[in-house]
């Protein structure tokens, strides 16, 4: 598995599909260019802020792929933005999510579990526009 950069013209249409299953529908612009992606299999992103910490989000696979191959897909890119993150200077990698075996996998790359569930709020500032 080959794990690229993600290109917002030549991938947003596929991960925009998979985020869809898990009922979010971002626009273009909410997908930070500092992503990787296995085409047909995952992609995830990289939020950079400025201060020393970043979000890893958008973690999402393709409907269909057996288990361990969305386990190797999925380990690939997490570890593609890790070393991003790190080459960037990040100093705090964090991340949220609501999925067990999304804690456990994390955990197993050594980030640290830092309280149970979790509430997301959003506050549109402007309409979101399909770029």
């Amino acid at each position: 598995m080959k794990v690229i950069p993600y290109v917002r013209e030549e991938h947003y249409e596929q991960v925009r599909g998979w985020l869809r299953l898990w009922k979010q529908d971002l626009p273009p612009s909410a997908l930070p260019r500092n992503g990787f992606i296995i085409p047909g299999k995952a992609a995830v992103f990289l939020y950079l802020t400025d201060s020393s910490v970043a979000m890893i989000e958008n973690l999402v696979a393709a409907p269909g792929l057996s288990r361990e191959e969305r386990n190797q897909a999925v380990d690939a890119i997490v570890t593609a933005a890790i070393d991003r993150a790190r080459e960037l200077g990040v100093e705090m990698l964090m991340g949220y999510t609501r999925l067990d075996a999304v804690v456990q996998r994390s955990m197993r790359f050594g980030f640290m579990h830092v309280a149970d569930g979790f509430h997301v709020v959003a506050l549109p500032l402007k309409p979101p526009s399909l770029d």
